[in-house]
């Protein structure tokens, strides 16, 4: 997770010198995944064959080109996260994590590749851009539901944590609280289909990663 954060901070780096408005999103990488039609799609990179929008659709591909490194960083972390709680509890919804860690990852790279599809066909003066579209938003939701339902899948482990390791059954049990709301918004935002929903589960997965990978350096095994 902390070598996550350099294609992180290079996909913010690109995307704030291309000059991005996004509109209802809090990021233009984010708006660029829930495209949804034709006139959302010139919104986002411009309309008319001009500098600033080559300039754009430029800027759009490296932000991706970062963002499949930053995938594979996530989804190891995630994986592994999941091997070692298996080991640890042998509970078998572990092994259902790491088929969701490896789904979420395959999943966000197919996406990265439909965004960038689209900024060819945005260079190329296309005016269908339908299928491109369609499968952005199958492997999108896939993504996003993928990492959602992990976490709450994990909402047993943390109630039960402090079973295993030293941890404070108050806090365990407000993991497992916060574990279920994140699936609880992400499902909320797949059935909304609107920005406002679709930034709160964005907010709310990146809080849980952030929440996670502080679990994982200090929780400590108990020996018995």
């Amino acid at each position: 997770m902390l070598a996550a954060l350099w294609p992180m901070g290079m996909m913010q780096c690109v995307l704030e010198d291309a000059c991005f408005q996004p509109a209802g999103f809090q990021s233009a990488i984010l708006q660029a995944e829930f495209q949804v039609s034709k006139q959302q799609v010139l919104e986002l990179y411009g309309v008319g064959n001009t500098p600033a929008r080559a300039a754009r659709t430029e800027q759009m591909r490296l932000a991706h080109f970062y963002d499949n490194l930053f995938l594979c960083f996530y989804g190891l972390f995630l994986a592994v996260f999941a091997v070692q709680g298996f080991r640890l509890t042998h509970l078998w919804h572990f092994m259902l994590m790491i088929l969701l860690a490896t789904a979420a990852a395959s999943a966000d790279f197919i996406e990265n590749n439909a965004i960038v599809d689209i900024t060819y066909a945005v260079d190329a003066g296309a005016s269908d851009f339908s299928e491109m579209i369609d499968r952005l938003a199958f492997f999108t939701w896939l993504k996003w539901l993928s990492l959602g339902l992990y976490f709450g899948v994990l909402t047993r482990f943390f109630w039960q944590s402090a079973q295993w390791g030293h941890l404070p059954a108050w806090l365990g049990k407000l993991l497992a609280v916060v574990s279920f709301l994140t699936c609880f918004v992400a499902f909320s935002a797949f059935l909304a289909r609107d920005a406002v929903w679709e930034n709160r589960m964005a907010q709310a997965i990146t809080g849980m990663f952030t929440a996670l990978f502080l679990f994982s350096l200090l929780y400590r095994r108990r020996s018995t």
